[in-house]
C-alpha cells in the first residue's frame, strides 16, 4: 500500500504559476517522459523512456542520430579513454571491472499509434564514430527510419535502457553510496539545417542538446534525499521501501539528478523587485553547514546581477549541489541544477566556493539559456561565463575583496593561505591562456585543440580577455547594452560566433571585423612594451649660424629662461596582434599627457620638449587591452629604483614562511 507524502497536482502548478509554463518562450524540440530507479548495490540507474521528436528543419529525416555518453568510460578504447591517456591522464583508466560504466540501450520502437507505431529500431540500431576513426567508441548511435519524417512533423519512440553508473567518472558516477547521475540517458543530437549535429563524447568537451519538456520520476531507496533538474511536483512511498520522485520541467535541455542518503537540505527564497523569484533548494554535505549562507550568497548575487545585466532567470527553482569530495562531481552545470563544493578544512577567509558557486551558478545563463554549442565553440560558453562570473566577484564583494581573495590550496590536505595576495579575479583566467597562447586559434572545435590545456585557455582565458578587451575598447556602458542585447537575442537559441560578431558590429561606431579575424581566426598574441626613456638637456645653439646674411658664432654659453629637456620615449609591439592602444607620459613636474598610438607598426618613437624630465611612460594604463600577455613591460620608469624589487622579495620571503611552516608540521 502506498503512502502519499504529499501531492501536486501538475494542473495545479500551472494554475498557481509555480511551473512557470506559458513563460518560456522557446522552440520545443524535443519531450522526455521517463521513469528510472537505482539499484544502489549494483550502481545500476533502469529507465524507460518516451521521446517525442519534432523535424524542426525544412528537410525530410530518415535517420535519427543519439548520444550515448556513459559509454565514454566503458573501457580504455573509447575515444574519450584513449584522449585522456594520449593526453597525459591515465588516472582514470585504473580501475576495477565493476568501476567501469556503460549505457546499454534495450529496445528501441515507436510509440503505439505514433508515426513509426511498434516499429523495431533496434534491427538499424548502430554505433557511429562522425569524429573519428575509432570504431571502438560507442558514444554514438543511429537508427534508420522506415519513411522520413516530414519538416515540421512529429515522431516518438519508446526507449528501455540501462545505465551502470561508473566510480568518480568526470561529471557523473558514484563514489560509496554518493550518486550523481549526469548524460546518463539516450538522447537525441541536434538537427541543424537537415544535417545532424552529434558528436562523441571527447576529453575536452562538454554537451549540446534542443530544447524541450522533461517529466521524470526517480525510484530510490527511501533513505535517500534526491536532487534534480526542474521541480519536484510529486513524492510517493512505495511498500518495497523505495520512494518515486518527479520531477518536471518545461524549456531545458538535458537533465541531471543526485541522490546522497546523507545530504541536508535547505531552501532559501530569491528575491529582487525587478527578477522573478527563485526558490533556491542546497542540498550540502553534513560537514559543511558553516558554508551553507556562502553557497545561497554567491546564488543570489548571480541571480540578480546576471538577471539584471543578460536575461532574468525563468525558472521557479534553481538547485545547488555540495558535491562529495573527490566524487569529480564538482564543479559542472546543468539546467536548473548546478554542482559547486566546499572543504570542511578550509583556509580561513578563502572566496574559493564563492567564485566556483558563482562561475557554476552563471552557467545557467550562458550555457542554459543561450544554448551554444558547447563542443564546437567552447568559448562561446567558457569565456563568456569567466568574463560575467569576474564581473559579479566583484561587483558582490567590491573590487579590493574580490582582488585580495586569498591565493589558497592544499598541501597534503592541510589549507594552505596567503592572505591579501593582490589578484585580480580577471586575470587568474588570462594567466593560463598565456602558457598556450602560440599552440592554437579560438576557431577550433573542443578536441581539436593541440592539447586539454590550450583547449582550456583558448575557451576560458582568451575567450574572456576577448570580451574584457572589448570593454575596454568600446566603453563600459556600450558595451553592456551589447551584451544585454546579445543575451536576450539569443535566448533557447542556438547561436553560433558570427552571431555575437554581428552584434557587436551592430552597436560599435566602426566595423569590428579587424578585432575578431585576429582574436578569433589568429594565433598570435597581444603585447604591447615601452622598453625606452631617455630625457636629456635640450641641445644648446653652438657654432655658426646665418640669419639675415650674417654669420654669427653661439658659444653655447647664453642663458635661457629655464632649462628645457627633450625626452624621447620608445615604444614596441613585440606580439603579431594590432590594437590601437592608449599611451601615458608622466613628467617629474605631475605633468601628464595622453596619445593613442594606432599599434599598427613595429615600433613607435614620441618625442616631448618640456622643462622637466620624464618621470615614467605607460602604455595601456587603464589595463583596457586584457589580452595583453605581459602587463611588466607595460610601464617603465626614466631612472630604475630598488623599491619594487625589495618589495617583490619582501612577499616572497613572507609566502616562503608560510610553506616551511606547513612543512615543520610533517617534521
Amino acid at each position: 500500500m502506498k503512502q502519499r507524502l504529499f501531492f501536486i497536482s501538475f494542473f495545479i502548478l500551472i494554475i498557481a504559476g509555480i511551473s512557470g509554463a506559458g513563460d518560456y518562450n522557446c522552440e520545443k524540440v524535443v519531450s522526455y517522459t521517463m521513469n528510472v530507479s537505482l539499484d544502489p548495490g549494483t550502481k545500476i540507474v533502469t529507465g524507460k523512456e518516451i521521446l517525442t521528436w519534432k523535424n524542426p528543419s525544412d528537410k525530410p529525416v530518415s535517420e535519427m542520430y543519439f548520444h550515448a555518453y556513459l559509454n565514454a568510460f566503458k573501457n580504455s578504447s573509447s575515444t574519450f579513454s584513449k584522449e585522456s591517456y594520449y593526453g597525459g591522464s591515465s588516472s582514470f583508466l585504473n580501475r576495477r571491472e565493476k568501476e567501469w560504466g556503460y549505457l546499454d540501450v534495450k529496445s528501441i520502437k515507436g510509440q503505439s499509434g505514433g508515426l513509426f507505431s511498434d516499429v523495431d529500431f533496434k534491427k538499424s540500431f548502430e554505433y557511429v564514430h562522425p569524429d573519428d576513426d575509432n570504431a571502438s567508441d560507442e558514444t554514438v548511435f543511429k537508427i534508420t527510419l522506415p519513411t522520413p519524417v516530414p519538416p515540421g512533423k512529429t515522431a516518438a519512440f519508446e526507449i528501455e535502457f540501462e545505465s551502470k553508473l561508473p566510480a568518480k567518472a568526470p561529471r557523473t558516477g558514484f563514489k560509496n553510496n554518493y550518486f550523481f547521475v549526469a548524460q546518463w540517458f539516450p538522447k537525441v543530437g541536434v538537427l541543424i539545417d537537415g544535417k545532424w549535429n552529434c558528436h562523441q563524447f571527447h576529453r575536452s568537451s562538454e554537451f549540446f542538446a534542443d530544447y524541450g519538456d522533461y517529466d521524470v520520476s526517480i525510484t530510490v531507496p527511501k533513505k535517500y534525499v534526491v536532487g534534480a533538474s526542474g521541480v519536484m511536483t510529486d513524492s510517493t512511498e512505495n511498500e518495497n521501501g523505495t520512494a518515486t520522485y518527479r520531477f518536471q520541467q518545461e524549456c531545458i535541455h538535458d537533465f541531471a539528478w543526485t541522490a546522497y542518503q546523507d545530504y541536508k537540505v535547505a531552501t532559501r527564497m530569491f528575491e529582487n523587485s525587478e527578477l522573478p523569484k527563485v526558490k533556491m533548494r542546497l542540498l550540502y554535505q553534513p560537514t559543511h553547514k558553516k558554508y551553507v549562507d556562502d553557497f545561497f550568497d554567491a546564488t543570489a548575487n548571480t541571480l540578480k546581477h546576471y538577471g539584471l545585466w543578460y536575461i532574468p532567470y525563468p525558472y521557479p527553482q534553481i538547485t545547488i549541489i555540495d558535491a562529495a569530495y573527490r566524487s569529480s562531481a564538482g564543479g559542472m552545470e546543468y539546467p536548473t541544477l548546478f554542482t559547486s563544493g566546499a572543504r570542511w578544512l578550509s583556509a580561513p577567509g578563502t572566496l574559493w566556493q564563492r567564485a566556483l558557486t558563482m562561475h557554476e551558478c552563471g552557467h545557467q545563463f550562458w550555457y542554459g539559456l543561450v544554448g551554444d554549442n558547447e563542443f564546437e565553440n567552447a568559448w562561446m560558453d567558457e569565456g563568456f561565463n569567466s568574463y560575467s562570473d569576474a564581473r559579479c566577484l566583484m561587483a558582490s564583494y567590491g573590487n579590493d575583496l574580490a582582488s585580495k581573495t586569498y591565493l589558497s590550496g592544499n598541501g597534503f590536505g592541510i589549507p594552505i593561505a596567503f592572505p591579501y595576495a593582490p589578484i585580480d579575479p580577471r586575470l587568474k583566467r588570462i594567466a593560463r591562456y598565456g602558457h598556450t597562447f602560440r599552440l592554437d586559434s579560438m576557431n577550433k572545435f573542443d578536441w581539436q585543440f593541440a592539447s586539454h590545456e590550450s583547449y582550456r585557455a583558448n575557451a576560458y582565458g582568451k575567450g574572456s580577455a576577448m570580451l574584457w578587451t572589448l570593454e575596454g575598447f568600446l566603453g563600459e556602458e556600450l558595451f553592456a547594452k551589447i551584451m544585454k542585447t546579445y543575451a536576450t537575442r539569443f535566448e533557447f537559441k542556438h547561436p553560433v560566433p558570427q552571431d555575437f560578431f554581428n552584434v557587436v558590429n551592430e552597436f560599435a561606431p566602426q566595423p569590428m571585423d579587424w578585432f575578431f579575424d585576429q582574436m578569433f581566426n589568429g594565433s598570435g598574441v597581444l603585447d604591447y612594451a615601452v622598453t625606452k626613456i631617455s630625457s636629456r638637456p635640450v641641445l644648446k645653439e653652438k657654432g655658426l649660424y646665418t640669419k639675415d646674411g650674417k654669420t654669427e658664432y653661439h658659444s653655447g654659453d647664453e642663458k635661457q629662461k629655464s632649462e628645457q629637456f627633450e625626452s624621447t620615449v620608445l615604444l614596441q609591439r613585440l606580439g603579431d596582434m594590432k590594437m590601437p592602444v592608449d599611451v601615458k607620459i608622466t613628467f617629474e613636474t605631475g605633468e601628464t599627457v595622453n596619445q593613442v598610438w594606432d599599434g599598427k607598426e613595429l615600433s613607435k618613437t614620441l618625442r616631448f620638449v618640456r622643462n622637466s624630465k620624464i618621470l615614467r611612460a605607460d602604455i595601456d594604463p587603464e589595463r583596457k587591452l586584457f589580452l595583453d600577455i605581459n602587463y611588466t613591460n607595460n610601464g617603465l620608469f626614466r631612472q630604475k629604483s630598488s623599491f619594487a624589487a625589495l618589495r617583490w622579495a619582501n612577499s616572497w620571503l613572507y609566502w616562503l614562511q608560510h610553506l616551511l611552516e606547513v612543512a615543520a608540521f610533517f617534521s
